[in-house]
């Protein structure tokens, strides 16, 4: 009898949930070896950094634009008692952070709809921050104009780069020469100080009423689930009651399944990803990282048991914070006030 007559014979005798009964039963004597190899020096370091304290509402926040920006909106919210400092560009904020002008920084992250903010992912291999906390916005783009402005008037759209490819296809439909601008706020202001009725900008609601602008058109975004993700950054490792979302930067090994190998392990350990995103390394030859968040306390054993993996058997690992989801933590009443008063 050959090999091949035993091996067919084999096949026919397992049945598919044998083969499904086999991948638990390896995947759990696989996490029995992790939990009695780990948790590992990595983790008892981050778990030092856990502090039994709230989130401040207070401080220097260091955000994008002027005010009436969405992010603008994001710092009363989170801090509700802060002092706000605005700057045109995302690297500005970064600094006021390092020179300690400002304790805590706005950033935004990604979009529902148009993706990642690619600027701020290239400050993250470049720069040393923290995430200590996230905010999903619901963005809501108006265009706005002049007084005596009407639509068929405009000629021109000024806006951040993200909020003109929110609204691509509105733009596109009625003709308008799209300008990139520092932020939707600046693009206001802008528009109201050359008092011209061909130019209109795309901002919020709030930045009509804050620079006196005329709404021309609501809700003009391409998709009506549109939201952005921003993330409050700082410039040391706080780990804050209530975070239970953690975000990490790395390279896989170069060796085949690597990255499989690490995917793999968040399925052995039941770990919850929410996102898994590469990104490539600026000036390199086709080398990229990959960014993974996940939900988890550092608390958790099997949280602790993950991230000294990651540590382990990844090159270039970054651990970039173990966070608080604001939209969580925050009364949904508290959050109605604010988008009453103020939008």
């Amino acid at each position: 009898m050959n090999k091949d007559y035993l091996l067919k014979e084999l096949e026919e005798d397992i049945e598919v949930e044998d083969l499904r009964k086999l991948d638990l039963f390896l995947k759990e004597k696989y996490k029995d070896f992790l939990l009695k190899k780990y948790p590992g020096d990595f983790s008892k370091y981050l778990e030092k950094k856990v502090i039994s304290e709230n989130f401040p509402n207070f401080g220097k926040i260091a955000l994008g634009g002027a005010r009436g920006s969405y992010a603008d909106q994001v710092g009363h919210i989170v801090f509700p008692n802060g002092d706000i400092k605005y700057f045109k560009r995302f690297d500005q904020i970064l600094d006021a952070i390092d020179e300690n002008i400002c304790q805590f920084g706005i950033l935004p992250l990604e979009n529902s709809s148009y993706g990642s903010v690619k600027e701020v992912y290239n400050l993250m291999l470049e720069r040393n921050f923290y995430i200590l906390g996230n905010y999903k916005l619901d963005i809501r783009h108006y265009l706005l104009g002049n007084s005596l402005s009407k639509i068929s008037d405009i000629k021109e759209v000024y806006s951040h780069p993200q909020a003109l490819g929110q609204c691509r296809k509105y733009t596109l439909e009625h003709g308008f020469i799209q300008n990139e601008y520092y932020n939707t706020a600046l693009a206001a202001k802008f528009v109201k100080e050359k008092n011209d009725k061909k130019l209109a900008a795309i901002g919020s609601k709030f930045c009509a009423n804050l620079y006196g602008l005329k709404i021309l058109d609501g809700n003009i975004q391409n998709v009506s689930n549109n939201y952005t993700r921003f993330i409050i950054v700082g410039k040391d490792l706080k780990i804050y009651d209530k975070a239970d979302q953690i975000s990490v930067r790395l390279k896989a090994l170069d060796r085949p399944g690597s990255l499989f190998d690490i995917v793999e392990k968040f399925k052995i350990l039941d770990v919850n990803m929410t996102k898994l995103e590469s990104s490539p390394i600026p000036g390199s030859d086709f080398e990229f990282v990959f960014y993974f968040d996940f939900e988890g306390s550092i608390r958790e054993k099997k949280i602790r048991i993950l991230l000294d993996f990651l540590k382990e058997n990844a090159k270039d690992f970054e651990f970039m914070g173990s966070y608080i989801d604001f939209n969580k933590a925050f009364d949904k009443d508290n959050k109605a006030i604010y988008n009453k008063n103020n939008l």
